[in-house]
């Protein structure tokens, strides 16, 4: 099997340029429009779903279609995220000694980045390449870091491909097929106020009230495959004011939906039970906080069957190139947990980011190399399974 080769150079350089494009979430126009000029001379269809309307943000989806060349083989469609964690304005890359870096002041935007990049030089390769491929999809998709809001969005009715890659993890030996469910909550507390220094027996201490909760909550790692944790506190107005409102967020996550369910349920429990401990009389009245909870299902778990074709492309394409694929369970969601939801078989593969969502972060040459040659591995081997 023939495999094109990278074009090492234009790879970095076009990482390099992506990078210092600034694009948190729901602000990726400018990065689609790079992809777009980058994608005009190669002759392949693309456009924007409304992804950006219906979440708020500047910039939907960008969908990409190259046809096949002499190839009865079904679509393959590849996958990575716009958008960049904060700090991620102003990236300064730097390239010493086949690294690549941010000058430390703000995350490289390797994720995923790196990911783009790969795909972007996927599709340049096959273009200029005299070869036989079966069609190729891309979708380069918005928000996936608060929540895969672009990839919930993306319409089936538009996708041909059989199955999905993607380019969202580190190693580029492993096969990511496992990922759990998650949820998400909000929790709202409802103190009584009093002042704080004349008489704070009269008031009910949002925090306290918290805090009771939490200290009976089983938080962090739960089991090998279950973890919880309380992202974010906010509340009170005064230090003389006994603290009337809290809100916080948290969220659990689990390969197994029971036990998920079953540990959010105990953290309102918790919440629930110390409402009651600080329920009291003040002047023969009863005074009560109350408690309001808001959960939603951020995403479901995903498990791939080693007989599926995106697991077993993947293996075939690796060993092509000289690795040896191993498959790897992880405990945070990608876009590949919405594709199998929806319906498209899915797995993630590496594309050599390495620190992410730390200034650390920072990027191997030789491993987004590597990406972009098991990407193109991928569609060569799903040409040569087609017969």
């Amino acid at each position: 099997m023939t495999i094109p080769t990278p074009n090492s150079d234009r790879l970095v350089r076009t990482f390099m340029e992506l990078v210092q494009i600034d694009s948190p979430s729901k602000q990726e126009a400018g990065v689609a429009d790079y992809i777009e000029k980058t994608l005009d001379p190669l002759g392949v269809r693309y456009w924007r779903d409304d992804a950006g309307k219906k979440i708020g943000g500047n910039c939907g989806n960008l969908h990409v279609r190259m046809a096949a060349r002499n190839s009865n083989s079904s679509a393959v469609l590849f996958s990575a995220h716009l958008d960049s964690v904060m700090p991620c304005m102003g990236i300064k890359p730097r390239l010493d000694n086949g690294v690549i870096r941010s000058d430390g002041t703000t995350v490289l935007g390797a994720d995923d980045k790196a990911g783009v990049a790969a795909i972007l030089e996927l599709l340049q390769c096959l273009h200029e390449s005299n070869l036989s491929y079966g069609p190729v999809e891309a979708i380069f998709d918005v928000s996936e870091e608060t929540g895969l809001l672009g990839a919930n969005q993306v319409d089936l009715k538009t996708v041909s491909a059989k199955c999905a890659f993607v380019l969202d993890g580190e190693e580029l030996d492993r096969i990511v097929y496992r990922a759990p469910s998650a949820n998400r909550m909000r929790y709202e507390i409802r103190g009584v106020a009093a002042h704080a220094g004349m008489a704070p027996e009269n008031g009910v201490s949002a925090i306290e009230v918290f805090a009771h909760a939490v200290s009976r909550m089983k938080l962090g790692r739960l089991d090998p495959e279950s973890t919880a944790n309380i992202g974010t506190v906010t509340g009170g107005r005064a230090t003389n004011i006994v603290a009337d409102h809290l809100v916080a967020t948290a969220e659990a996550r689990s390969h197994s939906n029971d036990f998920l369910e079953a540990q959010t349920k105990h953290m309102s429990q918790c919440f629930e039970e110390a409402i009651a401990h600080h329920t009291k009389l003040v002047n023969g009245r009863t005074v009560a906080p109350v408690f309001h909870a808001e959960v939603a299902r951020e995403f479901n778990a995903m498990n791939i069957s080693f007989d599926n074709l995106a697991y077993r492309l993947t293996v075939s394409a690796g060993e092509s190139i000289g690795l040896d694929m191993e498959p790897m369970v992880i405990g945070g969601g990608t876009n590949a947990n919405v594709y199998n939801e929806k319906g498209i078989p899915a797995v993630v593969i590496g594309c050599g980011m390495r620190g992410e969502h730390t200034t650390s972060e920072h990027l191997y040459v030789k491993d987004l190399v590597t990406s972009a040659r098991l990407c193109l591995a991928i569609v060569m081997k799903n040409h040569e399974l087609a017969g």
